[in-house]
């Protein structure tokens, strides 16, 4: 009984640790897929961080699990232990086991292996490196270390890490030769990630990744060429004048701080672009391939000069700048032994360059930046200049008296105040000549100021000089306020602004320029040769039914030679005071001169402005204009609107191309006044031969009246050729500019019939900046908009010829057509014994009676609107009766046809052919120009090169 009970019991004992050891083993033991992401781990760690003893296990970097409060255990059994050994790790396959070290299993851990697949070919021969079968340039894993290219330190794998490593995609080209760095099949140029280390270029700060940064790399793009002299400083594959982001940084070069990426801020850097040359002797300064003399945002920084506080971006803004400049040209006329001027230039110069640099992007005004120190320095001034001949007592006491109202104002910088007045006694002591000398070599080395900041300069000296030519010429002043008139007084318009905007664009975009002279007399020589088959056409098909059925007496929309070969024909028209004027003015640079147009903000007086070239400016009356070849054609209109008429020849590059027309400014008024011309005919006149008409507006005056509907209804069927200009914008603020617009455009689109408005132009033109906070960016932007549409309408002039032609011979032609259905219901209503009066008047006052419109419009496909209103043909049959006529069927001859198909002829096929034509010949003009050019370009070359070859010979 004892034994069976001994034996019961170890039974149950071993049942009970059976049980415990297998719930042991289960919840300890993990699975084969738990423990492969810490086998990768661990392998990883063995070739960066860890460390390998002589029993080939890798010590842990882990922190130990002792602290683990999971009482299921887990993976504690792995934390515990300090070391893991590599050869007891079971893996799926041995070639998991090869990639840990050694890729080829020959002994050779691959980072010292110089063929890592074992294919016997070396690495920086092989295509494939891993031997995976996916070439390099394709496979994310060169090395096959099982760690991605862009995660990997070492990416070919040669045990060198990739910011030390001259060959990082192991190809044997070095980096500064390879034109695909990393290796992964995209040249240096297109590739976003340059080195492959998984950082975008514009994010990166070693691009090139050779271990140093791009603010200290003397070569940011890795090809072997130093930055100053790299034509592609990023790499990216566009050169630096034409490039964006010049340092690759991913911010726009307006928007860069730094912008050759060398780690020094614009305005503390020496050399800007970063292309070796110090900005003082830079000829692009920003290294945009623009010329500083002809770059309008000198500094990159996006801000056009004319508005930039700080036009060459060296942190100083510029009525400061231009203080210097005048300091250097004042050396130039002054005496050396004028010591006193000199004293005072040194302290305004000592005052600007104590003064705080704000680092903005439009920095305040001088005036509100530093109202201290200008006062002073125009104190100074003021006091040296008056007196001619001061004693050195009394000199001493002057410059100390502004110098100590200067410490009182400004106490931070009275220390360095001192010290520098210390300084400036000593070199007064010194001969006068060696202060001359000295100030000749600072002018010779300063830079070459740019255009706006040497104007800038010299009006600071005019500035400068005033007090002085005022005091020494009282008494010829006191004689001219007597002898000024009243009248003289209303001429002056106001004063020229101090910083007027530049005007070179206009040149640019009108093509105005010396280098389109060639082109110009090309397409020229061809517009002859299709203007003069325009008058052929004219004379053939289009003149004897407009004789005949005496068109001209019926409207006034004539067609001729002065039409034909005219001059295009700029119009503006609109409101008073919107800005006519002022744009005209601007456009042909005749602002601010003796014979400019007359501009302000009261109503001008009502005359038809002609801008017309000349050799020399000449003003011209209404009857001058009337005899002119061009305008010959409003002498219909009576000596009233000669009256109204004045012409202005001046020379001009745009009007040797075009002729512009101002009408005059309408002006509503309650009660309509009768005018001693009949206007709205003669604005029709303008508008039948404009090739573009310009609508130009006043932000404070969209009204609409009477007399603009009246205008605008003339506009009707001419929509494509009209414009709106949104003018003096930069006197609303941008939040309003939007709704402006919007009221603009829904008075003025319904007028005028058209589902669909206008083109707008929202602008200001003329030389004045734009005020302080206008969207200078969006109104240059739509100006230079609107220059282009000004070109286009000058190169098509051709196309609009023809337009006229064939919209005037359409015009005949329903006439012609008009008249012979009114002579078709004639004969047919008339009797033998009837009166041919009473019945023609009937017909001609009842058209309605007899379906004349409805029967033209279905028979010929004529449209009604496009027909004269019945008491336009009650006007024509009363000065000619309508018995008098010939039915087109009488008009036509055996040997000369009818004259109705020869002018259906050319309205269908004659005239449209005509452009055609023009193009193609246009083209072949400016084709055989360029060769010229071409032809004439190599040939300069081949005889430079000779000469560098041979200058024996060409000497």
């Amino acid at each position: 009984m004892g034994r069976l009970t001994i034996w019961f019991l170890l039974g149950l004992t071993l049942i009970a640790v059976s049980n415990h050891v297998g719930f042991v083993n289960a919840d300890v033991g993990p699975s084969e897929s738990e423990c492969r992401p810490y086998i990768e781990k661990a392998i990883h760690e063995l070739k960066t961080d860890g460390v390998k003893d002589g029993s080939g296990e890798l010590q842990s970097d882990q922190p130990r699990g002792d602290d683990d409060d999971d009482d299921d255990g887990g993976l504690s059994a792995i934390d515990e232990k300090d070391t893991i050994e590599i050869e007891t790790v079971e893996l799926d396959s041995t070639e998991d086991a090869k990639s840990a070290n050694d890729l080829d299993g020959d002994g050779i851990p691959d980072d010292e292996d110089d063929d890592i697949d074992g294919d016997g070919i070396p690495n920086e021969k092989d295509d494939d490196i891993d031997g995976d079968g996916i070439p390099n340039e394709e496979d994310d894993d060169i090395d096959g270390d099982g760690i991605p290219n862009d995660e990997d330190d070492d990416i070919d794998g040669d045990g060198v890490p990739n910011s030390k490593d001259e060959d990082i995609d192991g190809d044997g080209v070095p980096n500064s030769k390879d034109e695909d760095i990393d290796g992964d099949g995209k040249a240096n140029h297109e590739d976003d990630d340059l080195d492959g280390d998984g950082t975008p270029n514009h994010e990166d700060d070693d691009l090139d990744g050779d271990g140093v940064p791009n603010t200290e790399d003397d070569d940011l793009d890795g090809d072997g060429t130093v930055n100053h002299e790299d034509e592609d400083l990023d790499g990216d594959g566009v050169k630096n004048d034409d490039d964006d982001d010049l340092d690759g940084d991913g911010k726009v070069n307006h928007e860069d701080d730094d912008l050759d990426g060398d780690g020094v801020r614009n305005e503390k850097d020496d050399d800007l672009d970063g292309d070796g040359t110090n900005n003082s002797q830079d000829e692009d300064l920003d290294g945009d391939g623009v010329p500083n003399e002809k770059d309008e945002d000198l500094d990159g920084d996006g801000i056009l000069n004319e508005h930039d506080g700080d036009v060459d971006g060296d942190g100083v803004p510029n009525e400061h700048d231009h203080k210097d400049s005048g300091e250097n040209a004042d050396d130039d006329t002054e005496d050396d032994d004028d010591d006193e001027k000199e004293a005072v230039k040194k302290r305004s110069k000592r005052e600007v360059d104590a003064a705080p640099v704000l680092d903005v992007e439009a920095p305040p005004s001088p005036a509100e930046e530093f109202p201290v120190e200008e006062e002073i320095v125009k104190e100074e001034s003021a006091e040296v200049e008056e007196e001619k001949e001061p004693e050195p007592e009394t000199e001493a006491e002057e410059e100390k008296e502004p110098e100590e109202e200067e410490v009182e104002q400004d106490p931070v910088a009275q220390e360095e105040e001192k010290q520098e007045s210390e300084e400036d006694k000593e070199e007064a002591e010194k001969a006068p000549v060696q202060e001359a000398e000295e100030d000749s070599v600072e002018q010779e080395a300063a830079p070459k100021e740019p255009e706006a900041v040497q104007e800038g300069a010299v009006e600071s000296e005019e500035a400068q000089d005033e007090p002085q030519a005022e005091a020494g010429k009282e008494a010829a002043d006191d004689d001219d306020e007597d002898d000024t008139k009243p009248e003289d007084e209303l001429l002056w318009e106001g004063e020229i602004p101090a910083n007027r905007r530049s005007r070179q664009h206009i040149s640019e975009l009108l093509q105005l320029d010396e280098e389109f002279n060639a082109r110009e007399k090309a397409t020229d020589n061809v517009a002859e040769i299709i203007l003069r088959d325009i008058k052929r056409i004219y004379e053939n098909a289009v003149k004897p039914l407009e004789t005949l059925y005496k068109y001209r007496d019926l409207s006034n929309r004539h067609f001729s030679d002065p039409e034909i070969f005219s001059k295009p024909l700029i119009l503006f028209m609109g409101p008073w005071s919107g800005g006519k004027s002022s744009i005209l003015n601007y456009l042909t640079d005749n602002e601010y001169t003796p014979n400019s147009l007359r501009t302000g903000a009261e109503p001008s007086p009502a005359y038809f402005n002609i801008l017309m070239w000349g050799n020399e400016t000449e003003v011209l009356d209404g009857t001058q204009l009337a005899a002119d070849y061009t305008f010959s054609g409003l002498q219909k209109f009576g000596q009233g609107l000669e009256e109204r008429l004045r012409g202005l020849k001046m020379k001009s590059k745009l009007l040797e191309k075009v002729n512009i027309v101002e009408i005059p400014g309408i002006l509503e008024v309650r009660k309509q006044v009768s005018r001693v011309f009949p206007f709205n005919d003669a604005c029709q006149w303008f508008i039948d031969r404009a090739d573009i008409i310009f609508l130009v507006y006043d932000p404070a005056k969209l009204d609409v009246g009477p007399e603009t509907e009246a205008i605008l209804d003339q506009l009707k069927g001419r929509e494509y050729q009209t414009r709106i200009i949104l003018n003096k914008a930069d006197t609303v603020k941008p939040e309003e500019l939007l709704r402006v617009q919007g009221a603009l455009i829904w008075n003025i689109s319904p007028l005028m019939s058209s589902a669909q408005p206008p083109l707008m132009y929202t602008t200001s033109l003329w030389t004045h900046p734009y005020q302080d906070g206008a969207p200078a960016r969006l109104l240059l932007a739509q100006e230079r908009a609107f220059l282009r549409d000004l070109r286009t309408a000058i190169d098509k002039r051709i196309e609009h010829k023809i337009a006229s032609a064939r919209r005037f011979a359409v015009r005949v032609r329903n006439h012609a057509k008009m008249v012979d259905c009114y002579l078709n219901t004639y004969y047919n209503h008339k009797t033998l014994f009837g009166n041919k009066k009473r019945i023609a008047d009937d017909i001609i006052d009842h058209p309605q009676n007899y379906h004349i419109y409805e029967g033209l419009s279905t028979l010929t496909n004529i449209s009604r609107y496009d027909l004269p209103d019945p008491e336009v043909y009650r006007d024509f049959f009363r000065l000619n009766p309508l018995y008098e006529f010939k039915k087109l069927t009488d008009t036509c001859t055996y040997f000369r046809g009818c004259p109705i198909t020869k002018l259906d002829v050319a309205i269908a096929y004659e005239l449209p052919e005509l452009a055609g034509k023009y193009k193609k010949m246009s083209e072949s003009a400016l084709s055989s120009i360029e060769a010229q050019q071409d032809a004439a370009a190599s040939g300069q070359s081949e005889q430079k090169n000779i000469n560098q070859a041979d200058p024996k010979k060409t000497s």
